[in-house]
């Protein structure tokens, strides 16, 4: 049994990690502040240190993305992330959500890129902008429920006429 500290890469070190790896991607409602995101980075740097599944480290990855996404991921090829270790990570993410009121775990929330400026609302607005045409199908949407690093290399960003979103354009208009 692998014992002792974690292994973990910035999550931009993509090819240290297996496209099979599990991914968890945590949207926040607004950006972080400078400040916010070397906080962020220390916490999550510190977890994921320690971050083990029944006394078996865990080959980890984590990465802050458009300072908005925290994006974590696990090499379960080497040991599974356990119940007992998913909720240690949900009660990091909890803790920084307490702290600072970034609605990380609102799975409500959908967040979209236009013009380079991402914008995080309510699934109920995002279909209604999509119907009222205020959100044109080039708009780039983060889809932040998937599950693998492939999957996130392949379909976390894509236009809005190519994404899960796609059901939401008026008829005629999906591809």
């Amino acid at each position: 049994m692998n014992t002792g500290h974690s292994k973990f890469v910035k999550l931009s070190s993509k090819e240290n990690l297996p496209l099979d790896s599990k991914i968890w991607i945590f949207q926040s409602s607004r950006y972080f502040t400078e400040e916010e995101t070397a906080e962020i980075e220390e916490t999550i740097h510190d977890f994921m240190h320690e971050w083990n599944a029944h006394g078996a480290a865990l080959t980890s990855a984590y990465s802050i993305l458009y300072r908005r996404f925290i994006v974590l991921a696990v090499d379960e090829n080497e040991a599974v992330a356990s119940g007992c270790s998913v909720d240690s990570m949900t009660r990091i993410i909890k803790s920084i959500e307490e702290k600072f009121k970034f609605g990380l775990l609102n799975r409500m929330l959908v967040s979209y890129k236009l013009n380079e400026e991402i914008t995080t609302i309510s699934l109920p607005e995002f279909k209604q902008k999509i119907k009222s045409n205020e959100i044109p199908e080039e708009a780039i949407v983060f889809h932040n429920g998937i599950t693998s690093l492939n999957e996130f290399n392949l379909h976390w960003e894509l236009p809005l006429k190519e994404s899960w979103a796609k059901s939401f354009l008026p008829a005629g208009m999906e591809e």
